[in-house]
């Protein structure tokens, strides 16, 4: 009962812990991201309180299990939540939208999660009950390692991204050996004894790896904002900065201008800005981390935006607004 108490209160604390450094982060930058951790910790804070009191109060945890069997609301919506927000978190990290099969997994992921507790009482029903989020789980490893080289290693847990899709693939697995042994040699699911383990080590410790990832992300984001400037370089910083600040604000403001009016992305954007200093498809790959079938996907969108069919023309494209901005 000790172990246990330490070992439950370790798993809150932790949670509690990234999920205060995530929250302080979205309300200093007010980037979404962080608020999807942030609620992503607090459901595992929540799910954890439920788990700790099914195997502290035998009471509870007999009418919680009884619950589960006929109607387990709380678990289908904890993995529907925990599900969309880590698929809306791996999507945004590559700068995409969510695509339409994925919203078919998530709406098949829902009916399963509701149709499956219509099951007779057995193991079975409780096995197939967890198995679409296990192999979920596996299935976003799979598409982390799948498109990693998309990301900038300096972008948001971009160098993060290989470790966390090998874990989520390793831990996807275990999860699903621990769960059919614990359903279908530890559990009871006889109607006068009902007698259920609700907690997953592996699960906790999958957690636990995506804790130290968050915090030692989080703590390097904030040394990197308070690093300090040796004195001595500060007087030149400063002139530096004076004297580049007034081109570069002028130059950012009319860029953006220009992909505001031909409809043009934040990751195009990127690539346009190489196109215009005569970068060709493999220095672009390269240099922002990306595919080469990703940049030539991106550049054919960019020639239909500006009515261009050449690189040429996009650079002439880009002059001539510069210059008509300009004379107004």
């Amino acid at each position: 009962m000790m172990l246990n108490y330490i070992y439950t209160t370790f798993l809150t604390i932790l949670y509690t812990l990234v999920m205060s450094l995530s929250l302080s982060l979205y309300l200093k930058e007010r980037k979404r991201n962080y608020l999807l951790i942030s609620l992503y910790f607090l459901l595992l804070i929540l799910n954890g309180l439920i788990v700790t009191m099914s195997e502290t109060f035998q009471i509870f945890a007999n009418d919680y299990n009884r619950q589960f069997m006929v109607n387990p609301i709380i678990e289908t919506i904890y993995y529907l939540a925990t599900f969309g927000i880590a698929l809306k978190l791996v999507t945004d990290l590559f700068e995409e939208k969510v695509k339409a099969y994925q919203y078919g997994l998530y709406i098949g992921f829902a009916l399963w999660l509701i149709a499956v507790p219509f099951m007779s009482n057995s193991a079975l029903k409780v096995w197939l009950y967890y198995l679409p989020s296990q192999l979920l789980t596996v299935y976003l490893g799979i598409y982390l390692l799948s498109h990693y080289r998309q990301v900038k290693q300096s972008s948001f847990l971009g160098k993060y991204t290989r470790l966390i899709g090998i874990m989520a693939i390793i831990f996807g697995l275990s999860i699903v050996v621990e769960d059919t042994f614990i359903i279908y040699f530890r559990d009871i699911y006889h109607t006068n004894m009902l007698k259920i383990h609700n907690r997953n080590v592996s699960e906790d410790l999958f957690h636990i790896s995506l804790c130290i990832i968050a915090i030692k992300y989080f703590l390097s984001n904030y040394q990197t904002e308070n690093e300090e400037v040796p004195l001595a370089d500060k007087a030149n910083l400063i002139s530096a900065v004076h004297d580049s600040t007034d081109v570069y604000e002028e130059e950012q403001y009319y860029f953006d201008r220009f992909m505001d009016k031909y409809g043009i992305t934040q990751r195009e954007g990127e690539i346009l800005q190489l196109l215009l200093q005569r970068k060709h498809n493999q220095e672009i790959a390269n240099q922002l981390y990306l595919s080469l079938g990703t940049v030539k996907t991106h550049t054919h969108n960019i020639f239909i935006k500006l009515q261009v069919e050449r690189r040429s023309e996009v650079c002439e494209v880009w002059e001539a607004y510069e210059k008509s901005e300009l004379s107004q």
